[in-house]
């Protein structure tokens, strides 16, 4: 399985802005807070569809993961997996939390933390972030998660050439 050229791209250049390890370590933390918060939050719309109860929430993680899946299948496909139990945490947590304004506070809490660790990260790579040069790189984020994950377990050696990790060992 090979990525495709965008995605190849996209991986390649948000991973030259996250080569030191404590960076790659606040990110692996920020980015799961960041779009959980994103879940959480979105799960406040409702709506109806063909007689089903839906949220925004499962709109935007189904258009997320079919987004991951068009730009690489296998890293899409753990993104789905991974995505699938993260939107019914937010969809409960919001339902537990019982009121909008708690939900607003949580996603406040988790969303501005998300963005400290990310911004703390950057501060040790002595680089910005990806994102402030391209916004498509939000999107690339936590599938760079998942592609570090799978480079360093001995898999896909066409996302380490990508990302420009010669000799991969877990760090």
């Amino acid at each position: 399985m090979t990525a495709n050229d965008l995605f190849r791209r996209q991986l390649g250049s948000y991973a030259s802005v996250h080569r030191d390890w404590r960076n790659k370590a606040t990110h692996f933390v920020g980015i799961p807070a960041i779009v959980f918060s994103l879940l959480l939050l979105l799960s406040l719309w409702r709506f109806e569809v063909g007689g089903r109860d839906w949220t925004l929430s499962l709109a935007v993680a189904i258009v997320a993961v079919l987004g991951w899946i068009a730009l690489d299948l296998g890293i899409g496909v753990i993104m789905a997996v991974l995505m699938a139990p993260a939107w019914y945490a937010a969809d409960a947590l919001a339902g537990a939390l019982g009121s909008s304004s708690a939900v607003w506070m949580a996603f406040i809490v988790l969303f501005v933390g998300g963005w400290i660790l990310q911004f703390l990260g950057h501060h040790y790579e002595g680089k910005r972030p990806a994102l402030l040069d391209n916004i498509f790189q939000g999107f690339i984020g936590p599938m760079f998660l998942v592609a570090e994950t799978v480079v360093v377990m001995g898999h896909r050696r066409d996302l380490a050439d990508a990302m420009g990790e010669v000799d991969v060992t877990v760090r």
